[in-house]
């Protein structure tokens, strides 16, 4: 599990029942199946955890529920948000905190077109496409009333070790088009090789360029601090928000663990939060008693209300849509507007499942 996670999962716990909790971590590699299932078994049968944490894709969920089930233990798990939760009910025993990257995928969509209207335009790489937050973004910008959106998906081929070119000259493609806007999709040396790209092209600074959570993460925007770029993203937590509970959190957190908070380290608080609020009944040590209370908790931390069973009293997340404006070796992140989130089994997650299947299932667990 991330450090961050703990961390973050500490900096709610008061000191002097901190005595309760203990994290077991086991090492599963690049995430293999079957070590995972080896892993979740030693947990169970040799540590005798009561809960069993990690991040997790929901693809994977199947696979890992009977060993759950079966020993009557709880699944608390993390994700991203780069899957839809699953349209049929997850087991009892199974919880999910997530960043649910995918509505905020959904709500910069619908935000652009009926910001910027006419004609979009989506470009990711084929990475990208095995998930659904493209598949979000056009349902967002379709539901603002969105005729149609151009996607192009990068074409894979293991010899490039660069995107660079490829995506140079797909923007020049762009600039003969009417396209009002652009959204790209890339995660890790692919964002940063995107952005290189793009600054050197036409389009830079010419039509709106919106971008995934992850190219709007800090990390990936220090190494592009002293360009003049101004792109839009959504975020579903505010680091410099000045709300209270944000406040103290991050002063906690950086009491407790000497670092600066990420968003991984405020899903561990929430969760710090819940089972600091279900203690006494955790200490039972009666899973279905476990299972009712986590089922209707309900906490309120930095990212507003947050609880954790898929369904239809799951929260919609608050959503915030930055403009970022990178100049003078600073990158300035301004809130303009807020997002509007869908709500758990609206009619468009079928057609968000529909339109984006793949067997992908990115077998990385941590946990």
């Amino acid at each position: 599990m991330s450090q961050d996670i703990i961390d973050g999962f500490y900096s709610a716990i008061p000191e002097n029942y901190r005595k309760f909790f203990q994290f077991y971590p086991e090492y599963i590699d690049k995430g293999n199946h079957e070590l995972i299932k080896t892993a979740i078994n030693k947990l169970i049968l040799f540590h005798n955890v009561d809960v069993v944490s990690g991040i997790i894709s929901y693809k994977l969920i199947p696979e890992i529920t009977r060993l759950i089930e079966l020993r009557k233990k709880i699944g608390f798990f993390f994700d991203i948000g780069e899957y839809l939760p699953p349209i049929q009910a997850l087991s009892e025993n199974i919880f999910f905190n997530s960043l649910q990257f995918w509505q905020l995928e959904y709500a910069l969509g619908k935000w652009a077109q009926q910001q910027f209207t006419g004609k979009g335009a989506m470009v990711l790489s084929v990475y990208e496409a095995g998930y659904q937050m493209h598949s979000a973004f056009w349902q967002g910008a379709m539901s603002s009333g969105a005729e149609e959106i151009d996607m192009h998906i990068l074409p894979f081929n293991p010899q490039i070790k660069n995107i660079e070119p490829i995506v140079e000259s797909y923007l020049q493609t762009v600039e003969k088009q009417d396209i009002q806007y652009l959204h790209a999709l890339f995660c890790g040396d692919e964002a940063c090789e995107f952005f290189n790209a793009y600054k050197k092209s036409k389009l830079c600074n010419k039509i709106p360029l919106l971008v995934s959570p992850h190219m709007a993460s800090e990390e990936i925007l220090d190494s592009f601090k002293d360009t003049n770029m101004t792109l839009y993203s959504a975020s579903g937590w505010n680091y410099h928000s000045n709300d209270d509970k944000n406040i103290k959190f991050k002063t906690n957190y950086q009491f407790t663990s000497g670092k600066k908070a990420t968003e991984f380290a405020v899903m561990g608080l929430e969760m710090g939060l819940l089972f600091g609020q279900i203690l006494a009944i955790l200490q039972k040590g009666d899973t279905k008693e476990i299972i009712n209370a986590i089922t209707v908790a309900r906490i309120n931390g930095p990212r507003a209300e947050r609880n954790f069973k898929h369904d239809i009293s799951l929260s919609s997340p608050a959503i915030n849509i930055e403009k970022i404006s990178t100049h003078h070796n600073h990158a300035t992140k301004i809130v303009v507007d807020q997002g509007e989130a869908l709500h758990h089994n609206h009619h468009t997650f079928h057609e968000i499942h529909n339109q984006s299947v793949s067997g992908w299932k990115n077998p990385y667990l941590c946990i």
